[in-house]
């Protein structure tokens, strides 16, 4: 008789055993975080053996996101696979049937990275939040930038950091930073325009080809910071940047 959903099937101890295993190396419980299973059943020769999978779309969110931190304060290669399972939670049996492998991990992560990136870009830039002048929210943004790197240890921005280490290096990584990045001048590049509408900003440069300028700027600040430990140099880059380029 096939069980309800949701009920546990009659199995001998073998089985059984088999079932708290796979439970067990399957993933370790995330600190604060609750983790979801879906059990399928399947039915050889009317043994019933269970198949424990990840909510993927919950776990794997959340490990990318504590695993992005740790790449970003530790660098990719001085980090150890046991390292990132420690830090998320997960069993490399666990990480590895997740993410296949350490570099496709970071393949991932700078995919999430560069999603929320791009949603706090948008937001900064909207003109609610109380700088109605585009120029002022551009010079507001990169302000907030380096102001953020006094409380996050001067960690700097992944995409930057993965140029800068594997950029020359790794293909793969290369191209997904250079897209990450692209996205990033693409959510900026609006308010650009605006500025170069008001008369804020030259008009003798496009705005792609300003944001380009504006943004690789503040990454080659970002590092130099990341190095000193001091985010006011790069203030004063930017702003005399920007004040360089006005109309």
């Amino acid at each position: 008789m096939k069980p309800q959903s949701g009920t546990v099937a009659p199995c001998d101890g073998a089985v059984s055993s088999s079932l708290s295993r796979l439970r067990a190396e399957a993933v370790t419980p995330m600190q604060n975080h609750h983790l979801h299973f879906f059990c399928h059943l399947i039915v050889p020769n009317g043994l019933f053996v269970y198949i424990c999978l990840v909510n993927k779309k919950h776990d794997h969110n959340e490990v990318l996101r504590s695993g992005l931190k740790l790449i970003c304060s530790k660098g990719y290669n001085s980090l150890g696979v046991d390292e990132m399972c420690k830090s998320t939670g997960m069993t490399k049996g666990a990480f590895y049937n997740a993410f296949q492998s350490k570099e496709n991990f970071l393949l991932k992560a700078l995919s999430v990275y560069g999603e929320l990136t791009v949603k706090r870009l948008k937001t900064q830039l909207s003109g609610e939040n109380g700088k109605p002048k585009a120029i002022d929210r551009i010079i507001g943004l990169y302000d907030f930038m380096f102001d953020a790197q006094l409380n996050n240890n001067f960690m700097g921005c992944l995409v930057n950091n993965m140029m800068s280490e594997l950029g020359s290096t790794n293909e793969a990584v290369g191209r997904a930073a250079l897209l990450e990045f692209n996205s990033f001048v693409e959510a900026i590049e609006p308010t650009v325009k605006e500025a170069q509408a008001d008369g804020d900003l030259t008009l003798s440069i496009d705005a792609k080809t300003l944001t380009e300028l504006l943004h690789s700027t503040f990454y080659g600040s970002l590092t130099i910071a990341k190095s000193t430990q001091d985010h006011q140099q790069g203030k004063l880059i930017m702003q005399t940047l920007i004040n360089t380029l006005r109309k």
